[in-house]
């Protein structure tokens, strides 16, 4: 008879990375651009944790030890494909990745203040700030859509994206983070 606590690697893999796969995406996505090519080493990188659960030390946080994975998968998949050469030296995304991890706690805090000060902002400049960034519409077609222009669709976007900064910033000075 096994205890909660005797889970199995594999069990407790699957729980591990789909609770972290966003975050460990979001820092692949910081050392390229390509979104493709980010989902590929997830992937990748998804494979290589699952092999080496068993190393993983369960009295660490998993995050860090994926984003070790990550990197490495990075700078192989960076090997295979020549053009990553021309944008980033091993020394800048060296950088950049041990730069993301150290602020990787303060972003996670102001993507939970953006959902909140979202849910501040009324529906229709929401569903606005959604056809934008999420569903890629141009400017032109939700100002068609919305019946305005396209240059006070524009200001409207810019004054929610302030709206939105303010209350984040306001949110992180009050939660005692700093709010560069």
């Amino acid at each position: 008879m096994s205890s909660e606590n005797e889970i199995d690697p594999r069990s407790r893999f699957i729980q591990l990375f789909m609770s972290h796969e966003k975050q460990i995406y979001r820092y692949i996505l910081s050392l390229m651009p390509h979104s493709q090519d980010a989902q590929d080493v997830l992937q990748e990188t998804a494979i290589a944790l699952y092999n080496k659960i068993e190393d993983y030390d369960t009295t660490r946080p998993f995050a860090p030890w994926a984003f070790r994975f990550a990197y490495h998968m990075t700078l192989k998949h960076r090997e295979k494909s020549g053009r990553w050469h021309r944008f980033l030296d091993e020394n800048l995304m060296k950088e950049i990745a041990s730069r993301q991890q150290m602020l990787s706690p303060e972003l996670d805090q102001r993507r939970e203040y953006l959902k909140e000060c979202l849910a501040e902002v009324p529906q229709q400049k929401r569903s606005m700030l959604t056809e934008y960034y999420f569903e890629d519409e141009t400017v032109d077609t939700i100002a068609e859509s919305q019946g305005k222009s396209v240059e006070a669709t524009y200001k409207a976007l810019q004054r929610v994206r302030k709206t939105l900064m303010h209350c984040i910033q306001g949110k992180m000075q009050v939660g005692g983070m700093t709010a560069s």
